[in-house]
């Protein structure tokens, strides 16, 4: 075994930022939050929380391109508290316990970029680390802190969706696979539905359902794929009848490899990759460079996307 690196695809969601008070919402300008951690919060032992048994914190907290469309930068630690992973050897069948000290964990890290033109979160996807669900509960612990229950306000992290899924989709020659799932109103509705969807609805109508799930896919081969006219004829007829539908995914072949469309809550995201010697984490200050040259108008501008597929209310 000579591996010496392994290639690395790390992943990005994009978020707006709202804040929720007595059934009354506004966009919410995070950078007071990070304000009030800065300023409150400066040890760190004052930032850690217990969540699902294991610890979260806010390791850190900084402003980047002051002098220019400027940034602010946050990163998030989840220190596993119950159990971690042991360690083995290459030649012995047993295994063993990692050395740690009484006060280290095992970590796993996730940076986020917040941009207070917009309202707009940037957050770094970790499937070992946190949820938008966990750093929301985090946030909101200790934006509420010491307030009394009529004074308490909910700040949540709104998915940013792509509005251009449909024109993409349709623009799509090489179709790996096509999946939708209905909503529960199939009897009602279904003479609305002309092509070879209802087809297949009416196939199912024996086992007295309510709804259907189903994918079409191609075999492996590369040269392998769906009748484009079928599936492009069957994404107008879900557009048009978006409320008979939950899902709806066209996966494109067109680059090379598989890239999916999810037509109707398609999240803006973006992908970067590294290269990483093994044994090795990935650094989060070469995370979060890479995050603010990927984001910021000073460099690469993705910021230019995330507005165009916002709406500011």
């Amino acid at each position: 075994m000579d591996e010496k690196s392994k290639l690395k695809k790390v992943n990005f969601d994009f978020f707006q930022v709202w804040k929720i008070r007595d059934d009354q919402e506004e966009v919410f300008d995070f950078d007071d939050w990070c304000e009030l951690m800065n300023i409150d919060k400066k040890k760190m032992d004052d930032r850690n929380i217990g969540y699902n048994g294991d610890i979260i914190r806010c390791n850190r907290i900084y402003v980047a391109n002051d002098d220019q469309n400027p940034v602010t930068i946050l990163h998030f630690l989840r220190m596993r508290r119950g159990t971690t992973p042991a360690v083995a050897n290459l030649n012995l069948p047993k295994l063993s316990d990692v050395n740690l000290e009484a006060d280290e964990y095992i970590a796993e890290d996730a940076s986020a970029l917040f941009d207070s033109t917009n309202y707009v979160l940037m957050l770094q996807k970790n499937i070992f680390s946190l949820s938008v669900k966990a750093l929301q509960q985090y946030v909101n612990y200790f934006w509420n802190e010491g307030k009394a229950d009529n004074e308490k306000e909910e700040i949540e992290f709104r998915p940013i969706l792509r509005k251009d899924s449909y024109k993409r989709s349709k623009k799509v020659n090489k179709i790996n696979s096509f999946s939708f799932k209905t909503a529960n109103v199939i009897g009602p509705h279904k003479s609305r539905l002309k092509t070879g969807i209802q087809n297949i609805i009416d196939s199912t109508k024996e086992y007295g359902g309510v709804s259907v799930e189903i994918k079409i896919s191609t075999t492996r081969s590369k040269t392998s794929v769906l009748n484009s006219d079928e599936v492009h004829n069957s994404v107008d007829e879900i557009m048009n009848n978006r409320e008979l539908f939950k899902k709806a995914v066209v996966v494109s072949g067109d680059s090379g490899h598989s890239e999916p469309i999810e037509l109707l809550k398609e999240k803006l995201s973006c992908t970067l990759k590294y290269t990483i010697p093994i044994k090795t984490f990935l650094d989060p200050e070469v995370v979060e460079q890479d995050m603010i040259r990927e984001y910021s108008p000073n460099y690469n501008n993705y910021k230019r996307m995330v507005d165009d597929n916002l709406k500011i209310r």
